[in-house]
């Protein structure tokens, strides 16, 4: 095989040589001579287009400070176990209330995350069959962070019996987790209920050995006494899946503070949403599903709001399938490749020069946007801590305190560094 860059010297010609620097030409050189293809970076030699700024960690150049070099970004792969039997109706609504806190925790992590999210529910038996344990697979890891809100809003629970070795077996084996040895791996299962149950068909302790050959970490939160939940075997789950225990008061995890910052970041929320610019046969379709999940996380309570307002103006919350501002910073992107009928309505009678300027002016407004969100939001947070440490509630923990703290414990372990050091 050609190397990329060499094969674009051969058609090309001498003005693609002139245009490359000296040492683009002889790492092709060298390429061709021995057989091997010349490393992606050779391409990043170029001078940074518009927009882009050196990576800071490789010598590619990245947009906006956001690396998206394969080498420098590592995956990380999170499932949620949600246990939707009659009595969990406030775990559900924790999860509804925190996701946006895991994502912009995950945010501040270094080498710059991928994050992808699945989901799975189990112990409702309208859902499912008991060939199946009455465990769902609602969703497949996906980074589309609005498709995950909207499954986790779509929940309802039923009484039913909680299988948590079953859950657990689905997690590990019928989730398409990463293949690359660098990613992080975890899962956390949450219910209230023995987690023995069904062990003649799915034992915990034999699933976790299969997670451990995948290098996946499971973490076990009980919903209830945590005397109660080692009585129940609760512990063993983390033990067992190398991951972290812990018991959550389930109404704590909905408790939400209230700040005086949340109304300029509903503000600020509904200018960055006017950035977006929907392509493609369900753009449309997509920017609504984006509206609702505003009005979900709004219906959740105020902190839910302004931390989903946040976690958009984070890399991790991206939607390249139908927003031609996040596709345009995609290194494959091409206008115009995109055939007309799939452009909004505004730009299809645009010259090609006129819809690179569009999709740029809406790109700068979101960068500057999402800038003014994330420093409204920093004071949001210093806010919050302050009211939280006031509160003196002891060891109580909810939901999101519990995957926060082994996420954040987990993360480190692997590798990971967290840029706010004031948390350390």
């Amino acid at each position: 095989m050609i190397p990329t860059t060499f094969k674009s010297i051969l058609c090309n010609g001498y003005r693609s040589i002139q245009r490359m620097p000296l040492s683009g030409v002889l790492v092709s050189m060298f390429a061709l001579v021995c057989g091997i293809a010349a490393p992606a970076s050779a391409d990043k030699l170029r001078p940074a287009p518009p927009g882009y700024v050196k990576c800071g960690t490789c010598d590619c150049h990245c947009h906006r400070n956001i690396c998206r070099c394969c080498h420098c970004r590592r995956p990380v792969d999170l499932v949620i176990c949600l246990d939707t039997s009659g009595s969990m109706t406030e775990l559900i609504d924790s999860a509804r209330s925190r996701l946006w806190d895991v994502v912009n925790e995950l945010a501040t992590i270094k080498p710059a995350p991928v994050l992808r999210v699945g989901l799975l529910t189990y112990g409702t038996p309208g859902n499912s069959s008991a060939r199946d344990g009455w465990v769902v697979r609602q969703l497949d890891l996906t980074n589309d962070l609005d498709e995950v809100y909207a499954k986790m809003m779509a929940m309802r629970t039923s009484g039913g019996d909680e299988y948590v070795g079953w859950v657990l077996n689905d997690a590990v084996k019928k989730m398409s987790w990463s293949s690359d040895p660098r990613a992080l791996k975890i899962v956390f299962v949450a219910g209230n209920e023995s987690a023995d149950q069904a062990r003649s068909s799915y034992d915990f302790r034999y699933v976790a050995e299969t997670a451990q050959a995948k290098r996946i970490i499971i973490n076990s939160i009980y919903a209830g006494n945590r005397q109660q939940g080692v009585n129940e075997a609760w512990h063993e789950v983390a033990r067992y899946g190398k991951g972290s225990y812990s018991a959550i008061d389930m109404a704590e995890g909905t408790f939400q503070i209230p700040t005086p910052y949340d109304d300029r970041l509903s503000v600020l929320n509904s200018e960055l949403n006017s950035t977006y610019i929907a392509y493609g046969r369900r753009g449309y379709e997509l920017q609504q599903r984006q509206l609702l999940q505003d009005k979900n996380a709004e219906h959740m309570g105020a902190e839910a709001n302004a931390s989903r307002a946040a976690a958009k103006a984070t890399p991790l919350y991206s939607n390249t399938a139908w927003d031609l501002v996040d596709a345009s910073n995609e290194d494959d992107f091409d206008l115009g490749e995109i055939d007309e009928d799939d452009l909004p309505e505004p730009m299809k009678t645009m010259s090609h020069e006129e819809q690179l300027a569009y999709v740029k002016k809406q790109a700068d407004k979101r960068a500057e946007v999402q800038e003014q969100i994330q420093s409204v939001n920093a004071e949001r947070m210093r806010f919050i801590d302050k009211k939280r440490k006031e509160s003196k509630k002891g060891d109580k923990q909810g939901l999101g305190d519990a995957m926060l703290a082994a996420l954040r414990q987990q993360a480190m372990d692997n590798g990971f560094n967290f840029t706010d050091a004031d948390k350390e």
